[in-house]
């Protein structure tokens, strides 16, 4: 059956097509009587008004991007619900892109977001400088931009996440006060988290009076096929427990590579916490299930969402503004969960 339109019912009740659609907004302009009819003869025959396009002549779309590396990653799949939580009760649609931490990538999401005319976007950014660039140039054309989790990048907008230096150092603190002094630090190489949990790292060890070795400094490109990840990691911790000072504990500094290590650990026959603690980022729902059962730290995944929707909800539904430019670096409480890996 074909859509019928303002045109159809105003031919058909022998109205202009302004008094039609005068009606069906509800404009006091109309007399009661008539709106009625026009209301009543358009529900009767399956008509539906075309929010899409009044929401284009506003110079809105009601659509939110976000970008994050992975969907697949337990973190960002729970500050999506946090963001679809408080979104449902709303008129605005989210658009979900995975960069898989490809810039190229990310780039064409979001000027693909760009042409589509998103009112927001919320973006787990690599770090890259074209990217962000463009999300400089977004933002000072009136697009809100909220960045979440990797939040050290030089771009003045909002930002919500955690004191990676701080967890990273309370994580640390207590491997070596359970007399590990030789820790294994394992990150990737984004420059939004790994900077800073690097330098809680470091800190940490100089405050236990701990020489730092750079040998035990791990860098690992995550993103590649998880396949070529895993055998990256397996052979270098397979040259770590086989060298002539290994590494009593391993921290590792991204839920990816927790999960990852603890594969490769078990692949090469290296058992935890026998041979090496091991305690790191994991915002998997059931560590307590992993055997051993996996000392973590737990960040606010689903807080960070709600949060950073309902930032651009009061941006976007605000005629103030000056609310789009008091710009926040937002760090929530992370927390570690102590268990039998770290013993």
């Amino acid at each position: 059956m074909k859509r019928i339109t303002i045109k159809n019912i105003a031919k058909a009740l022998g109205y202009s097509v302004g008094t039609v659609s005068k009606a069906l907004s509800n404009s006091h302009e109309i007399s009661s009587l008539t709106k009625v009819k026009i209301q009543n003869f358009a529900h009767e025959n399956g008509y539906q008004s075309n929010q899409y396009a009044k929401l284009l002549r506003k110079g809105r779309t009601n659509i939110i991007g976000m970008i994050v590396p992975s969907i697949g990653n337990p973190f960002f799949s729970q500050i999506l619900e946090g963001i679809e939580r408080e979104m449902s009760e709303t008129a605005y649609n989210l658009i979900i892109m995975q960069s898989v931490d490809d810039p190229q990538l990310e780039l064409k999401h979001l000027e693909m977001l760009s042409k589509k005319g998103a009112d927001a976007i919320v973006i787990a950014a690599t770090g890259n400088s074209i990217s962000l660039k463009y999300l400089r140039k977004l933002k000072n054309e009136g697009t809100p931009i909220v960045l979440i989790d990797r939040t050290n990048y030089d771009i003045n907008t909002y930002k919500i996440g955690i004191d990676n230096f701080k967890v990273v150092y309370e994580g640390i603190s207590q491997l070596i006060n359970r007399g590990k002094r030789k820790i294994l630090f394992i990150s990737n190489l984004s420059p939004g988290t790994s900077s800073e949990r690097r330098r809680g790292y470091i800190q940490c060890l100089r405050d236990f009076d701990i020489a730092y070795n750079s040998n035990y400094v791990l860098s690992i490109e995550t993103n590649r096929r998880r396949i070529d990840v895993l055998d990256q990691l397996k052979n270098h911790l397979t040259h770590f427990v086989n060298s002539s000072t290994p590494p009593q504990a391993i921290f590792t500094a991204s839920d990816q590579l927790t999960y990852l290590t603890l594969e490769a650990l078990h692949t090469i026959g290296i058992s935890v916490p026998d041979r090496l603690a091991l305690i790191g980022f994991a915002n998997f729902q059931y560590t307590n299930i992993f055997q051993p059962s996996l000392s973590s730290i737990v960040q606010p995944s689903r807080e960070i969402g709600s949060q950073a929707f309902a930032i651009l909800h009061k941006i976007l539904d605000s005629s103030d503004n000056e609310i789009a430019t008091q710009y926040q670096n937002i760090e929530l409480q992370a927390s570690i969960l102590t268990r039998k890996s770290s013993e």
